[in-house]
C-alpha cells in the first residue's frame, strides 16, 4: 500500500511539473507587448552590485560541538557568495575583530564593525542543542539564532531563530551527520530570507501564452526555487498629483515553476486579468521548500539524494 501510494505521489508531482510548459504555450497579443520605464536602464536583464558581508559564527554554550558551528560558518559563506549580490569578505582580515567580541558575549548592536571591510555582518549562534540517547540512536534539537547588522547604523536590522527539522541518527557517526545538515538547512533558509529583504528587483525578459508565463532575468543567483512568490510592478510618476516621484505599482503575483542559474519561469495568477509583459519589474515576496522538503530532511532523504 505504501509503496502504491509513493509511486502514485511520484506520477502526481511528475504530471504536475509537465503541465507547466511555456515553450508550448503561443505567443498573443499581451506577449508582444513591452513595459518601458523612462528612468531606468535600458537594459532588461538584472545588473547586481555585490554588497560585502562579513560572517561570524558562535558555538555559544556548546563548545563540544564546534564542528557543527564550523559547518554553519562554511554553509553561510558558501550560500552567501552563491548569490550574486553579496560578496563574503576575506576572512582573514575580519575573523579577529569580531570573534573577541563575540565570545565576550557582547550584544551585536555593540560589535565594532570600524575595521571590517563589509556592508554587513551575520552573527550566527548555536541556541540551544538537546541530543537524547535512545537505545543505541540519538535524537536531538537544536535551535540556531541569527543576527544580520548593518555597518553604516551600527544595528541589528533582521533577526530570526530558527529550528531545522531533524531526525533520529543511528550512531555517533551518523549523529554528526545529521547536526551538519541541520546547520546547512538553517544557513540556507536565513539566507533565503535575505535574499528576500535584499535582492535588487529583475526584469521580465519574455512572456507567453498571453502573459500567463513570465520569464525573468533571476535564478538560482538570488536563491530562487521551485515555489518561489514574486510580485510584478510598473514604476509609475505621481510628480504631477503631489506625490513621490517614483512608486511601485503592483500588477500581479506567480509563482516559480521552472528555474536555471541566471533564469526563472512564472507562472502568472490570473493572467486574463493582469497585464505581465516584457520589460516590468519583478521582485521576490518569499521563498517555499513546502511539505516536501521538510519530509525529505526529517526522514533523512534529503541528505541520501543530495537535496
Amino acid at each position: 500500500m505504501m509503496k502504491k501510494l509513493m509511486v502514485g505521489c511520484g506520477v502526481a508531482a511528475l504530471l504536475a511539473g509537465c503541465a507547466f510548459n511555456p515553450e508550448s504555450m503561443p505567443v498573443g497579443q499581451k506577449d508582444s507587448m513591452v513595459y518601458v520605464d523612462a528612468g531606468a536602464p535600458e537594459q532588461l536583464t538584472t545588473e547586481e552590485s555585490k554588497a560585502k558581508v562579513a560572517v561570524m559564527t558562535s558555538v555559544g554554550d556548546y563548545k563540544e560541538y564546534s564542528a557543527m558551528a564550523e559547518s554553519l560558518d562554511s554553509f553561510l559563506c558558501s550560500k552567501l557568495s552563491g548569490f550574486s549580490f553579496f560578496e563574503v569578505v576575506d576572512r582573514k582580515s575580519q575573523s579577529a575583530l569580531i570573534r573577541d567580541a563575540v565570545a565576550s558575549g557582547a550584544d551585536a548592536e555593540d560589535i565594532e564593525l570600524g575595521g571590517v571591510e563589509a556592508d554587513f555582518l551575520v552573527v550566527a549562534r548555536i541556541a540551544s542543542l538537546t541530543v537524547s540517547p535512545v537505545g543505541t540512536s540519538y535524537n536531538f534539537d537544536v535551535v540556531f539564532d541569527f543576527k544580520w547588522i548593518s555597518k553604516a547604523t551600527q544595528r541589528v536590522i533582521m533577526t530570526e531563530s530558527l529550528k531545522p527539522p531533524t531526525r533520529s541518527a543511528s550512531s555517533q557517526a551518523d549523529l554528526s551527520a545529521a547536526l551538519n545538515r541541520a546547520a546547512e538547512v538553517a544557513a540556507r533558509d536565513f539566507c533565503a530570507k535575505i535574499a528576500v529583504k535584499y535582492a535588487p528587483p529583475a526584469r521580465v525578459l519574455q512572456t507567453r501564452g498571453n502573459g500567463a508565463a513570465a520569464r525573468i532575468s533571476i535564478g538560482k543567483n538570488y536563491g530562487v526555487g521551485e515555489g518561489t512568490k514574486v510580485c510584478f510592478y510598473e514604476i509609475i510618476d505621481n510628480s504631477d498629483i503631489g506625490g513621490e516621484a517614483r512608486d511601485m505599482n503592483d500588477i500581479a503575483t506567480g509563482e516559480v515553476k521552472r528555474v536555471e542559474d541566471k533564469i526563472a519561469w512564472v507562472a502568472v495568477d490570473n493572467p486574463e486579468e493582469t497585464n505581465v509583459r516584457k520589460g516590468v519589474y519583478v521582485r521576490v515576496l518569499e521563498q517555499t521548500r513546502g511539505m516536501g522538503a521538510s519530509f525529505l530532511e526529517s526522514t533523512g532523504l534529503g541528505e541520501r539524494f543530495g537535496l
